[in-house]
């Protein structure tokens, strides 16, 4: 699968919630770094939060970007939850053996950078220094 395949499908399974489905994307040791919220997350946090997450489905995608670095990609991304709220996602990606072994995410509009209450009830949560 090329990288424009491998990232609409991640995408799809984000914004349809399917919590086991995005396993399948990860390396089972990655890392998620939210910067806005100085979050680090798990495969597992991923997983659970879209479990438990009553707008999983609510979001609508758009990949306006795929651009290739020497150790993984960039993606911007334009999402939607209403026809009246947009945000932006840049995502920086490093693969290895097709699977993802480190997302560094940054999120816009991001609330002031207030970690939403989901994040913050994950019990395993690390924080970025």
């Amino acid at each position: 699968m090329n990288i424009t395949e491998f990232l609409t499908h991640y995408w799809q399974h984000m914004t349809e919630g399917n919590a086991e489905g995005i396993r399948t994307f990860f390396d089972p040791l990655a890392k998620s770094y939210l910067h806005d919220t100085n979050e680090i997350l798990t495969v597992d946090d991923w997983v659970n939060h879209l479990k438990n997450s009553s707008s999983s489905g609510d979001w609508h995608m758009t990949i306006d970007r795929i651009d290739k670095l020497e150790n993984g990609q960039i993606v911007t991304i334009t999402f939607h939850r209403s026809p009246n709220w947009v945000g932006f996602i840049t995502s920086f990606f490093t693969m290895k053996n097709d699977k993802i072994i480190e997302l560094h995410e940054y999120y816009t509009p991001c609330d002031d950078n207030i970690v939403p209450q989901w994040r913050d009830d994950l019990a395993e949560h690390e924080i970025i220094k």
